[in-house]
């Protein structure tokens, strides 16, 4: 029976020793789980190097003529004549709208002989006047008799001067049946026919000046504190795909369009050339170069790491990533410049970082 126990016992133990050795076998080594914990992490780097960064404020606008000018009568009467069509291009002064002047010219001619009239009496009391002086010297004319003269002499040059404001108003009367562009310009709308009836107010025609264009756009507070006329901007429109057209800033308002701030108008004035390309009302991105720095280090946007309010990036150093906090200056497009924490040709992770830790090692693509 003793015998027995002391076999299954024996037995027993070589089971046990048989899976303490398999469990052994069936667990990696410590040095491979060593290699699995620290297996290196593959990334992208890309130097710092020293470069030009622009800082560039965009922003979307629609383009408005720099002169709009709504053309109205400023007399009443029948149009005889149109002589412009919309599109016309039209100089300061060029006739628009005719409208009959019969009667303003017989005006013109009444006003003209009371004029004639005014003076004539004007001249002959003054004589009167001049004589009754001489008179007067030698004691043949009493006082009152002088005064009359003179306040005759000084009724005549009224009624004269009246009558000389009657003929200037009635031949501005008739010059404003000639309807006349203020400034150089294209028609953009005409609103009258021959033969209509107008009345002074009456809108006639929409002239705008689109030799020089602008684009209004709206700039947070942030950026506008930026900018300052002057600075060049670029322009890109739908309506002409590939081409780009130069500009500069024109006006910043130094008032928000909203109730609530926070936006500002900034006009960009663009010249207007091959044939007038711009039109009033297209659709503009702008880029405005506010500001630009030469020989900056810069790094590559994509590698930032933003993190409880900081701003770090990871530098490939012998294998390892070691996360360095920067201080940044401008922002351009797809750079940044980089005041402190990395140096000119350091390499710095711009893909792969999202998961690196500081002191982890890493791989990098292509090496």
């Amino acid at each position: 029976m003793k015998r027995r126990s002391r076999v299954v016992m024996v037995a027993a133990a070589g089971v046990i020793f048989v899976a303490a050795v398999l469990t052994i076998m069936s667990r990696p080594s410590q040095a491979d789980a060593a290699k699995v914990q620290f297996r290196a992490t593959p990334v992208e780097v890309a130097p710092a190097a020293v470069s030009t960064i622009e800082e560039i404020i965009s922003a979307v606008g629609s383009v408005e003529a720099m002169r709009d000018v709504v053309v109205s009568s400023e007399t009443a009467g029948r149009i005889v004549a149109v002589k412009v069509n919309v599109g016309d291009p039209v100089t300061k002064g060029q006739t628009l709208v005719q409208v009959d002047a019969e009667m303003k010219e017989v005006a013109v001619q009444q006003a003209r002989a009371q004029l004639l009239a005014a003076r004539t009496s004007m001249e002959k009391a003054k004589k009167d006047y001049e004589r009754t002086e001489t008179l007067y010297a030698s004691g043949d004319v009493a006082d009152i008799e002088l005064e009359g003269y003179r306040l005759a002499y000084h009724s005549a040059e009224a009624q004269y001067q009246s009558a000389l404001a009657g003929v200037r108003y009635a031949e501005r009367q008739l010059a404003d049946t000639r309807i006349v562009s203020p400034i150089d310009g294209l028609v953009a709308s005409r609103k009258v026919e021959v033969g209509e009836m107008v009345a002074p107010g009456r809108e006639v025609a929409n002239i705008v000046d689109v030799a020089t264009v602008k684009v209004k756009l709206s700039i947070p507070e942030e950026d506008v504190v930026k900018l300052r006329p002057g600075q060049k901007a670029t322009l890109r429109l739908d309506s002409h795909p590939g081409s780009t057209f130069e500009g500069k800033v024109y006006t910043i308002s130094a008032k928000s369009e909203n109730p609530n701030g926070h936006a500002y108008p900034v006009e960009i004035a663009v010249q207007n050339k091959n044939g007038t390309p711009l039109k009033v009302g297209m659709f503009a991105r702008v880029d405005i170069q506010a500001n630009a720095a030469r020989g900056a280090v810069s790094i590559s946007k994509e590698a930032l790491v933003e993190e409880d309010g900081a701003t770090s990036v990871f530098v490939a150093q012998n294998g390892v990533a070691r996360l360095r906090p920067v201080k940044l200056g401008l922002q351009g497009a797809s750079l940044v410049q980089v005041l402190e924490g990395v140096n000119n040709g350091d390499l710095v992770v711009t893909f792969g970082h999202k998961t690196l830790k500081d002191g982890m090692p890493v791989a990098i693509k292509g090496q």
